[in-house]
């Protein structure tokens, strides 16, 4: 019952505190956090240090929020977590750093405000002080986020006060087409290839002038096969949803006209417009304010992203951490200076099993598989128990045809994940491959019976009544849905400040 209760006002406390400008970005703190408390620096944003007090309170934050989502964290992800935190407070302090370019001041009666809205969200302020604890927060902390919070979306009505729909813009949003279409795909890139493509789209609208049936044309010649075997049927689609050539003659095409051929990257489109929605009468005048505020915020989002895309760029950003350092330029695809940064990471903590396991990994990007392997399995014997390692170790084996290695490692892995089900069936497909029948069989009995085992809970599950608790905990739940935050993930959200919506 308290879990529930901490949890439900955990996940208001940050929602109603994220910063409105870094939509979908932890937020954990204002500029407090990056004070001089800590002489440690984790990176540096022109000229100012994130320590590493802010930087570790919005890892272990990320870590919790999987956590309390039931979102399993491995080992592996760890590294792209420490990178995902460490770029927020890097957008965060760029932000924060704007804003005070820009002079922006925030009355004290509109954060007061901002302040009492929280509390009253509560049913009591005794509630809300505790989730106010929970969170790890004080008042004057909490004013202090919401202070800047306040500067932040000041600075976002700036930067958008001038963004404007045009009718003309709704209205081609509205307007949508039917259409079907053949495509004609070159055999390969070269000029005669693409001439022949040609000549053959020409050869069809012939075809199709002198009468001959579009759909069964479409079924015979299009190299489309999904629209291919329907006639060529595409059905309504509106602007942005095919490539350009495609478009512009698709929505400047009459109904019944064919048009062609339209060159594209996929080879030449006979196209013909067999409906069309206009942007007329009452179903578009219903339409219209809805369009008109889709538009708002994608042109916001796109105006947003480009503003803070130049900051960032302009930025002089230096991380001091070479760990994390190495994650930025894994995900860049600079495989070498990650592997150099993993290196000098190792000099200071050589007995990191996810440190070895990244530096494997950069050097398997670059077709280093021995020097891969061998931090694999320094990784794997550290760790022990990470199931996730020894079949890194295990699959390399097996691509060496060494198989006796491979199945040591595999049994590893097996061992390590009595209960993890793709585990089981990632062994089965290897020990399949290598030919060990009786292998198989031992995993084809733990697959059973990890069947069983969450057959038999499902089952026992639905006998047992739900006590009181266990009642709070689900309504809590389903009235914090809305709150909830984005998880951390391999988005390329990581390099970007997204807009809000």
């Amino acid at each position: 019952m308290m879990f529930s209760r901490m949890r439900k006002g955990t996940k208001v406390i940050v929602a109603i505190i994220a910063i409105a400008f870094v939509g979908g970005m932890l937020y954990a703190g204002g500029t407090s956090l990056f004070g001089n408390t800590a002489t440690a620096a984790v990176a540096v944003v022109n000229g100012t240090p994130i320590p590493y007090t802010a930087f570790y309170q919005v890892y272990f934050n990320i870590l919790q929020q999987q956590q309390l989502y039931g979102q399993p964290i491995s080992g592996q992800m760890l590294g792209q977590i420490q990178y995902y935190a460490l770029d927020q407070l890097i957008n965060q302090q760029l932000l924060f750093q704007a804003a005070e370019k820009a002079k922006i001041k925030v009355e004290e009666a509109a954060v007061n405000e901002r302040y009492q809205a929280i509390q009253d969200s509560y049913s009591s302020k005794e509630l809300f002080e505790e989730d106010l604890r929970n969170s790890g927060l004080t008042a004057d902390s909490l004013k202090t986020i919401l202070r800047d919070s306040l500067k932040i979306e000041q600075l976002q009505a700036e930067i958008l006060k001038d963004v404007q729909v045009t009718e003309a813009e709704i209205k081609e949003a509205f307007e949508e087409v039917n259409a079907r279409h053949i495509l004609i795909r070159p055999e390969d890139d070269s000029d005669g290839a693409k001439e022949a493509a040609r000549r053959q789209a020409e050869q069809l609208l012939a075809e199709l002038a002198a009468g001959a049936d579009f759909a069964e044309l479409a079924k015979e010649h299009s190299d489309d096969p999904g629209s291919g075997a329907a006639g060529g049927e595409l059905g309504w689609f509106g602007r942005g949803r095919m490539v350009e050539p495609f478009e512009k003659a698709a929505f400047a095409a009459a109904v019944g006209e064919i048009v062609g051929p339209v060159e594209s990257q996929f080879g030449y489109h006979i196209i013909q417009v067999t409906d069309r929605k206009e942007a007329e009468g009452d179903e578009f005048e219903q339409a219209k304010e809805d369009l008109r505020q889709q538009l708002l915020q994608q042109k916001n989002r796109e105006r947003l992203n480009k503003w803070f895309a130049e900051v960032k760029a302009e930025a002089k950003i230096e991380i001091k951490d070479p760990a994390i350092l190495g994650h930025k330029l894994m995900l860049e695809g600079a495989y070498q200076e990650a592997v150099d940064a993993y290196q000098k990471a190792l000099k200071d903590y050589d007995s990191d099993p996810y440190l070895h396991s990244s530096l494997a990994q950069a050097y398997e990007r670059l077709g280093e598989m021995e020097l891969a392997l061998e931090h694999y399995q320094v990784a794997a014997d550290i760790a022990e128990t990470d199931p996730e390692l020894w079949m890194m170790v295990g699959s390399i084996y097996q691509e060496q045809g060494n198989k006796e290695k491979a199945i040591e490692a595999y049994k590893q892995a097996s061992d390590a994940a009595p209960l993890d089900m793709l585990i089981h069936l990632q062994l089965l497909s290897a020990y399949q491959m290598m030919g060990e029948e009786e292998l198989v069989k031992e995993e084809e009995e733990k697959i059973l019976a990890i069947n069983q085992a969450v057959q038999e809970m499902w089952s026992g599950g639905e006998e047992v009544q739900p006590d009181a608790d266990q009642e709070e905990a689900e309504s809590a739940e389903a009235e914090s849905v809305e709150a909830e935050e984005p998880q951390a993930s391999d988005s390329d959200s990581a390099e970007e400040a997204p807009a809000a919506e």
